[in-house]
């Protein structure tokens, strides 16, 4: 049976893509898309899908605090965060917010089938260019 998906980013044309790479190289299907943070919570409590794929930088609600709302709303929901930054510190922000793991966007093409596959093994993803996570480590 395929892996239910949400993606939550506030640009069409991220999600077009991101849409792409998922149905393309994964066993996934899209069962819903928000363009907010508030309409990701919400379909999260509607859908409870196996991952979301969830943009850090949405209006209404940002990724992070969505991410924690999720994972109330839905405790089984993996929740992977999407990135273009990879500072050290909000990397710590990301990890403190209990996600299952986070891909950068630049690297999404490459990295985000396998981050998805890491999830759905019960292992966790985290891929940046710190030093506290070597690129495409699983922590």
């Amino acid at each position: 049976m395929p892996c239910r998906l949400l993606l939550a980013d506030d640009h069409e044309i991220v999600r077009r893509n991101l849409r792409e790479i998922i149905e393309s190289r994964t066993d996934c299907i899209i069962v819903g898309e928000a363009i907010d943070g508030l309409q990701a919570v919400q379909l999260v409590r509607e859908l409870a899908p196996d991952v979301a794929v969830v943009d850090i930088s949405m209006p209404q609600l940002n990724g992070l605090d969505a991410a924690r709302q999720m994972r109330m709303a839905s405790p089984r929901t993996k929740i992977l965060i999407l990135t273009m930054h990879d500072a050290g510190p909000l990397i710590a922000k990301i990890l403190e917010t209990g996600v299952d793991g986070y891909v950068l966007k630049s690297e999404a093409p490459k990295r985000l089938p396998l981050a998805i596959d890491s999830l759905l093994h019960n292992r966790t993803f985290f891929d940046a260019g710190s030093e506290r996570f070597p690129r495409g480590s699983t922590a």
